[in-house]
């Protein structure tokens, strides 16, 4: 095995990605679709690209049968209703909105546009943001679309498997709404389930800072929060924010943190970006779940019988190097060859 990294795609929560019966879209005439990612990052990149792809499977493909109109808010909500009113969204087939910025952008929008059908993609807490009512469930609103996060139990699960002494967590955050709701749903889990009653976390923020080199920016304030937290706790927690998704994060906190950090997409440990083993959704995985249900509603299915879900693919990564230098032991399960 690579001593810099292993990759392990785990089963976790799989529930069949997608059917292969083909959609009849050969035939059908040109459809329009506005996709509006957060920022020209990742993990829109992947994501969005990989919903494209998926489209493309599915017999919609652009310069076919398919126009796609592609922009990005660089995380400034306000973009949302100019890029609306210029490209007169409401005579787009489908609008897709990637990310939690976008996606808060967008509600204001939906709700004024009941006849345009919007799916939403990478959306931490898409029920707070008022997209949704609920998953696995018919919408009521003209929005469904695929969550971002793992769920927090899982991932303190997944640290007490591989750090089962550790107690006190440290975690660095963007003053983001989607941080605000992640970090909300850990203080609860903390407070209400045994099992982990005697973990701490102590979380500090950093200044949520717009634009499309914004994270590497705040990923910079965090140097002093790092080294504050660093003697207090036994590991770092990625933010489950942009911030948390910039390489410039890890690379940071290994820089000038001598305590494990546990990341948030794969490539923080996979790629050596700085983590030391994270449990990550897949973003391909998101990417395909949202052009599944993107291809059903070009192809004519009320959005009222596509439900929103949470990402089917889930997945754990290692850097060895960091694993053996902080003394941790994988489980054997976590690692395949």
């Amino acid at each position: 095995m690579n001593d810099r990294r292993a990759i392990i795609a785990l089963p976790l929560l799989f529930a069949g990605l997608l059917a292969c019966s083909p959609f009849s879209a050969a035939a059908a005439p040109v459809r329009r679709l506005l996709v509006v990612d957060t920022q020209r990052t990742e993990p829109y990149i992947t994501i969005t690209g990989a919903m494209l792809d998926s489209l493309a499977g599915y017999g919609f493909v652009v310069g076919r049968n398919l126009e796609v109109e592609r922009y990005s808010l660089a995380q400034f909500e306000g973009a949302a209703t100019h890029i609306w009113e210029l490209k007169h969204g409401a005579s787009f087939d489908v609008v897709y909105i990637a990310g939690t910025i976008a996606a808060q952008a967008f509600v204001k929008i939906a709700a004024e546009n009941p006849n345009s059908r919007f799916v939403f993609a990478s959306v931490t807490d898409p029920v707070g943001l008022g997209l949704i009512d609920g998953f696995g469930t018919a919408p009521t609103r003209n929005i469904t679309g695929v969550s971002f996060p793992v769920p927090v139990r899982d991932r303190l699960r997944f640290i007490r498997r591989l750090m089962p002494r550790a107690r006190t967590i440290g975690l660095i955050h963007g003053d983001m709404p989607q941080s605000a709701s992640y970090r909300a749903w850990l203080e609860k889990l903390l407070a209400s389930e045994p099992e982990f009653k005697d973990l701490k976390i102590i979380y500090r923020s950093v200044k949520f800072v717009r634009g499309d080199n914004g994270t590497q920016r705040m990923a910079m304030q965090t140097v002093p929060l790092i080294e504050e937290l660093n003697p207090q706790v036994d590991l770092f927690l990625a933010p489950n924010d942009q911030m948390g998704i910039n390489p410039e994060f890890a690379r940071t906190m290994v820089k000038y943190a001598t305590k494990p950090l546990v990341g948030i997409i794969e490539p923080d440990a996979g790629a050596g970006w700085g983590a030391t083993m994270c449990i990550y959704p897949s973003l391909p995985g998101m990417g395909q779940q949202a052009g599944k249900m993107i291809a059903r509603l070009l192809a004519g299915e009320p959005i009222a019988a596509i439900p929103a879900e949470s990402p089917a693919r889930i997945g754990v990564a290692f850097d060895f190097k960091l694993v053996k230098q902080f003394g941790i032991t994988v489980p054997s399960d976590l690692i395949t060859k």
